[in-house]
């Protein structure tokens, strides 16, 4: 019994590490969506402040298409900055879900480690000739690995 427990707990950890590098993934590619847009509202705003800052219009009719690039180059800007909000809230939900992750693989580990242990203890009381009827005959704990 505390053998199926055993690979049960070793089943569960390396569910959790596949869990945990899935969760790591996602993390860092929401992160890197959220530099993309940042570093592009950024490149954006700038262009938008140089065009409006340039003054080389020959006529009316340049000044007028630098001032509506200018215009539609700040809305670029804006709209860049609204999507790298949106990807920073989406990155912060996916570092707190690899935080989670990271916390259930650990607790995993610590089962694994926990019933390997029991088993050893188990396997030398038997060794020395002394009963383990105590340790066969415990109650499962309330509840299961995967919580």
């Amino acid at each position: 019994m505390n053998r199926a427990r055993l690979r049960r707990a070793m089943l569960i950890e390396r569910l959790r590490s596949a869990e945990y590098r899935r969760a790591a993934a996602d993390a860092q590619a929401a992160q890197a969506v959220r530099d993309k847009l940042e570093g592009l509202s950024e490149r954006t705003r700038t262009l938008a402040g140089l065009y409006s800052l340039r003054d080389t219009a020959r006529d009316g009719a340049d000044l007028a298409a630098a001032t509506m690039l200018s215009a539609h180059l700040r809305e670029i800007g804006r709209a860049a900055r609204a999507q790298a909000d949106t990807a920073r809230a989406e990155a912060e939900v996916r570092f707190a879900e690899l935080a989670r992750a990271e916390r259930r693989r650990q607790r995993s580990s610590e089962d694994r480690r926990d019933m390997a242990a029991l088993l050893l203890a188990e396997q030398e009381r038997r060794e020395a000739g002394v009963p383990i009827r105590s340790i066969a005959t415990a109650e499962p704990e309330a509840g299961t690995l995967l919580d």
